[in-house]
C-alpha cells in the first residue's frame, strides 16, 4: 500500500473485532512511529500511554462518554502532556543529544541558550499548549502509520481527562492527557468504513501561490 492509498483506506473505525488483537511488533511499530514525530525543538513534551487491560479499558468507557470502543479496540493510545516542563526538561534533553551525538556540553551552549530562552518566555498554561499541538504531531504520525500497516484506529477527544488522570495516576508522573487513540481490526458491523471520504475537491482545499 502506498501511502495515499492507505489514507483512503483509513477510517474513524468506531466498531472493532474484539477477537482480533494488535500483534506486540506492530504496537512497537506504532509507538516508535509516535516516539520518531516531529516535535518542537526535538524536546517530546509528552508521553503515550498504551494500554491493553481489558479491566482498566472497561472502566474507561464511561470516562468517554460511554464510548464502547475504548473497551472494544485491541489497544487504547492516550497522549498525555508534560506539566512539569522546567530546566530540567531541557537539560535531560541536552543530555540525550550530548550521549547521542557524541557532543559535549560547550558544542550546544548557543542552542541550548535558544531553547531556554524560548521557553522562559511561556507562561504555565502556554506551555500547556504548546505541548499539545506537539502531541497532536505525534497522533497523525501514529494514525499515518497504523493506516500504512492496516491497523485501524480512531481518535478521540471525548473524555473526561480528570478521570482518566485519576484512574491512571497521572498527577504523579505529572502528565496530562489531551487526546486518545482507539486501535484494532475493524468489525464486519463497522459500515462507515466502507463509504466514500467526504472531503473537499484540491481547489477547495489548496491555495498555490506560485
Amino acid at each position: 500500500m502506498d501511502i495515499i492509498s492507505s489514507l483512503k483506506w483509513r477510517a474513524a473505525v468506531r466498531q472493532y473485532d474484539t477477537n482480533k488483537k494488535v500483534s506486540s511488533d506492530d504496537l512497537e511499530a506504532l509507538l516508535e512511529a509516535g516516539n520518531l514525530a516531529a516535535t518542537s525543538m526535538g524536546l517530546q513534551p509528552f508521553k503515550i500511554i498504551a494500554i491493553s487491560n481489558q479491566d482498566i479499558k472497561k472502566q474507561m468507557v464511561p470516562m468517554s462518554y460511554n464510548q464502547e470502543q475504548v473497551s472494544e479496540a485491541s489497544h487504547l493510545l492516550v497522549f498525555a502532556i508534560e506539566t512539569d516542563i522546567n530546566e530540567d526538561t531541557i537539560q535531560r534533553y541536552f543530555n540525550r543529544i550530548m550521549k547521542i551525538r557524541g557532543l559535549k556540553s560547550e558544542d550546544l551552549e548557543n542552542y541550548k541558550s535558544s531553547v531556554t530562552g524560548y521557553l522562559s518566555e511561556m507562561d504555565s498554561e502556554t506551555k500547556k499548549v504548546w505541548a499539545t499541538k506537539q502531541a497532536y504531531i505525534a497522533l497523525g504520525t501514529v494514525m499515518s502509520a497504523a493506516a500504512a500497516l492496516k491497523i485501524d484506529s480512531c481518535a478521540m477527544e471525548g473524555f473526561l481527562a480528570d478521570e482518566y488522570t485519576k484512574l491512571l495516576n497521572l498527577d504523579s508522573k505529572n502528565l496530562m492527557p489531551v487526546v486518545a487513540l482507539t486501535i484494532g481490526y475493524r468489525s464486519e458491523l463497522e459500515q462507515m468504513a466502507s463509504l466514500p471520504k467526504v472531503r473537499k475537491t484540491r481547489d477547495e482545499f489548496v491555495l498555490e501561490i506560485n
